[in-house]
């Protein structure tokens, strides 16, 4: 590599972990320009082309690169992901598979692969893989340094006091709480540390001696785990997801507020949330734009519609402006104890992959989740239903980005099955 390619390739190496991800495009490009076809310099341009969601363009740049260098195992990984979110399967799993030749304790590709088997169900075999969540680049920040020992369920935690910790989004946590009952059955001990702000969603789960947020004091414990390690501890396969619900509960006086606060019902109530936290690395697909969730809220005498999330972006205003019909909760929302509360007086819920569907379905609550092209691993492919919540449904887009034909199959099921007096039946 010349001095001048690899001058490039390091300013684009530091604009992709500064994240500013269309700068270290150009930047490659131009290192192309300039370095005549450098492997790694095609690399950075699929990995930041791959940041930008950019997938095809992604496969092209790396393709080129592993021609060159085929054992640059960082690229293939990058060529698995674009292949995966493309839906080419075989070469996606060819890729992974050389990524994983050249290294095979690179985190990156093990994550990779990790999540392409969450996706196709094949649990078990997944979980040792995933551990590597947590020292990849964009993951360990999520690992915490901790004297005590990881508990994986390979020891007896009777009489011993374990830490089990949120890791990532509110949606994780929600999922996850499930295992801290199953912990303490075994005679542990159990304090469970969530993220600021879901200390009171967290009523009704049983097994937790007590409930910290992030920040504050921990007691002494000996051991820890964080909550998306559990499935590994227990050996979780399908036929193994602990599936019961409700496993939380709103709180009575938060039902109580806000039932005062809904007043008179006036036909069914059907819960919305359209877009989640704008930080996450997938919100420009997951997330629905009000304006095009709009054609979902047909104003109707028999029909209220009422928005479960507590943030409203600028750029859904207008389209709110434009809804006077559609409830806005909002800025009354001061936690996720308000919104468990919320979800409870609703008929039903309609979310796009936002923690307020992990909540209903931790709470047993009618749920249907609006979900994009090649989702989040824990959806799977290929089903309606969720074998993590017996309350869900799932609308998948049959084609990037189309969510008008995913709004529309919704706003059907809606007519076919609500009636002014009664709840949704899943």
């Amino acid at each position: 590599m010349t001095a001048f390619a690899a001058l490039m390739a390091e300013q684009a190496l530091e604009l992709v972990l500064a994240e500013r991800h269309a700068d270290a495009e150009a930047v490659a490009k131009y290192g192309i320009s300039a370095a005549d076809t450098l492997a790694y310099v095609l690399y950075l341009l699929g990995h930041t082309q791959y940041r930008l969601r950019r997938y095809e363009e992604e496969a092209v740049a790396l393709a080129a690169s592993v021609a060159i260098d085929p054992g640059q195992a960082s690229a293939q990984n990058d060529l698995a992901a674009s292949l995966f979110a493309l839906g080419r399967e075989a070469e996606a799993v060819a890729a992974i598979q050389r990524a994983l030749a050249a290294r095979p304790d690179l985190a990156e590709a093990r994550e990779t692969w990790a999540i392409e088997l969450l996706r196709a169900g094949r649990l078990r075999e997944a979980w040792p893989h995933y551990e590597a969540r947590l020292h990849s680049l964009s993951g360990s920040r999520y690992r915490r340094d901790l004297p005590q020992p990881q508990w994986r369920g390979d020891v007896p935690v009777a009489g011993r006091t374990i830490l089990l910790y949120a890791e990532q989004g509110a949606g994780d946590t929600f999922q996850f709480v499930r295992y801290v009952p199953l912990v303490a059955a075994q005679g542990a001990t159990v304090v469970l540390e969530v993220s600021p702000g879901m200390r009171q969603a967290m009523a009704g789960l049983t097994g937790a001696k007590m409930v910290v947020e992030h920040g504050e004091s921990l007691p002494d414990f000996d051991l820890h785990c964080p909550l998306m390690s559990l499935p590994l501890a227990f050996g979780t396969d399908l036929a193994a997801i602990p599936a019961e619900v409700p496993y939380l509960a709103p709180l009575p006086d938060r039902v109580a507020a806000w039932r005062a606060r809904l007043g008179p019902r006036r036909g069914v109530r059907v819960g919305v949330a359209f877009s989640g936290n704008p930080a996450h690395p997938d919100d420009g697909r997951r997330s629905v734009p009000l304006v095009q969730f709009a054609r979902l809220l047909t104003a109707a005498p028999d029909r209220e519609f009422h928005i479960l999330q507590n943030a409203i972006r600028d750029a859904d205003r207008f389209a709110l402006d434009l809804l006077p019909h559609l409830h806005d909760h909002s800025a009354a929302i001061g936690d996720f104890a308000d919104t468990a509360a919320l979800v409870t007086l609703m008929d039903v819920v309609v979310s796009a992959d936002t923690a307020v569907a992990h909540l209903a379905g931790a709470l047993g609550w009618p749920v249907w989740v609006l979900l994009p092209f090649r989702p989040d691993w824990r959806w799977m492919l290929g089903r309606d239903d969720s074998p993590w919540y017996p309350t869900m449904w799932l609308f998948r887009q049959q084609r990037p980005g189309d969510w008008e034909s995913v709004l529309d199959s919704v706003a059907r099921r809606l007519d076919e099955t609500l009636g002014s007096d009664q709840r949704v039946v899943t």
